[in-house]
Formats: C-alpha cells, structure tokens, sequence
C-alpha cells in the first residue's frame, strides 16, 4: 500500500479499481460491468482504489472491509487503466482516507443525469470486471 504520508499523484498507467456492491452493476452471464457501475449518483465524483504498492489480495480485502463497513456485499471488482477515465473533463486525483491510502476519485462529472450515463458507458466499455471467488 502506498504510505499515507506521502502520496503521489495519479499516474495514466495506473490500474484502478471500483467495486460492484449490488448484482445489478455486473452482467453474470458475461462478467462484464454494467455503466451504472461508473455512475457518481449521488455525488459528482466516483471513488476508486489504485493499485499503486498494493497486491491484488490487498486491493480486494479493502473491498470487503469498504463493503462491510457500508452493510453490503462485494461482488467484485471493474479494473480500469486511469488513462481511460479521463473521459471529456473527468480527471482522477488521490484522495487517501484514514482506511484506504490508495483511494483516488474520478472527478469532474456533468451534472446532468443523461451526460454521466454516457461517460458511465464508455467507462464500462473500458474496464474488466472480475468477480469475487
């Protein structure tokens, strides 16, 4: 994990990952995401983790301590390179919280409901989704 004390800024190359904490954001049949996945209602940011000093096992466990925290259910995980979200005028920036030093946000989304449904798309369309074993 990255050192809380001394985060760096968020690299294009970096692999993020968002967690899917509802059935409905992933197809099963496919094992891809679904858009409402990379949707940030109700806020104009969407949170990630980086992978940046972590392990995959790290990067899930904190998946499952966040959907815990939050009474829900982790069902895996949509992997997306950061160059990829930087969709029109989103851009992602580190924001490390006592709990997660590799958290980041995907700022930026219009606030309009039909506009973040079609950078939700194209962010879909771009990431891999695993799912949890």
């Amino acid at each position: 994990m990255i050192d809380a004390n001394h985060v760096p800024d968020v690299n294009d190359d970096e692999i993020l990952a968002r967690y899917a904490m509802q059935s409905s954001h992933f197809r099963s049949s496919d094992q891809t995401a679904k858009p409402e996945l990379f949707m940030p209602h109700p806020y104009q940011e969407l949170s990630l983790t980086r992978y940046l000093d972590a392990t995959i096992e790290e990067v899930v466990s904190l998946g499952e301590k966040t959907a815990k925290k939050l009474s829900k259910t982790l069902y895996g995980r949509a992997d997306i390179e950061t160059i990829k979200c930087k969709v029109g005028s989103l851009k992602v920036v580190a924001d490390p919280t006592p709990d997660n030093p590799n958290h980041v946000n995907i700022k930026g989304f219009p606030l309009e409901k039909p506009e973040q449904k079609v950078i939700a798309l194209k962010l879909a369309a771009a990431a891999k989704f695993y799912p949890i074993q």
